[in-house]
């Protein structure tokens, strides 16, 4: 209910339709003029709003969605970063849910605290595999990497993984596991039990042939 609370406070000082109205003013001033800018403009107004979507919901949702807004994310950062940040996704699995921003702060890590921290940049991929009983989501990059066990500079990177490792626990029943190796790079794995993950089937018709 204090999470609720906060959750509901935040939104009410965000106010996110002068925002959307600032970014559409932003777009048309570009329009024609900086068409990289308004492209960007475009892809921040979609990621803002994912955010906003993500704080308003209560419960979990369609992993798909917790992409495409990761997707937005990852292409203000290429933006930003250009050659040095390089992108796959592999997600044959995408039917099943999971809290909302769980996904897209363990890349944003990746990008942030991995590959970026690198001269030269480097690889973030995004992959999904179904077991029997758990779907699993990977975050893998080849960045500086860190030892779990010691305590980061700015206290921040190991807040985020606990805030959304609650999160998962709370909401799902999952896990959040951390592998990573100085000089190598780091895993994110979050599993899901499938009875928390699987969509509920929609309610049969009446009449409705076998």
């Amino acid at each position: 209910e204090l999470a609720e609370s906060r959750r509901a406070i935040l939104l009410s000082q965000i106010q996110p339709h002068f925002l959307y109205n600032v970014l559409c003013v932003i777009q048309d001033l570009c329009h024609g003029k900086a068409p990289e800018a308004e492209q960007a403009t475009v892809v921040f107004s979609r990621f803002l709003r994912g955010s906003m979507d993500s704080l308003s919901t209560p419960g979990d949702i369609p992993f798909e969605q917790e992409l495409a807004h990761t997707r937005h994310y990852l292409t203000l950062e290429q933006m930003r970063f250009g050659d040095r940040l390089r992108v796959t996704v592999d997600t044959p699995a995408t039917r099943f849910r999971l809290p909302p921003l769980t996904l897209q702060p363990l890349v944003e890590n990746a990008v942030r605290c991995g590959v970026c921290k690198r001269e030269r940049g480097g690889t973030v991929a995004i992959e999904t595999r179904e077991t029997a009983d758990a779907f699993e989501i990977a975050v893998r990059d080849d960045g500086v990497g860190f030892d779990p066990d010691a305590p980061p500079a700015d206290g921040r990177a190991h807040l985020g993984i606990e805030n959304v490792r609650g999160r998962l626990q709370a909401q799902s029943g999952g896990t959040l596991r951390i592998q990573s190796t100085p000089g190598v790079g780091t895993v994110a794995t979050i599993s899901i039990p499938k009875d928390a993950a699987v969509p509920a089937r929609e309610p049969r018709m009446k009449g409705a042939s076998r």
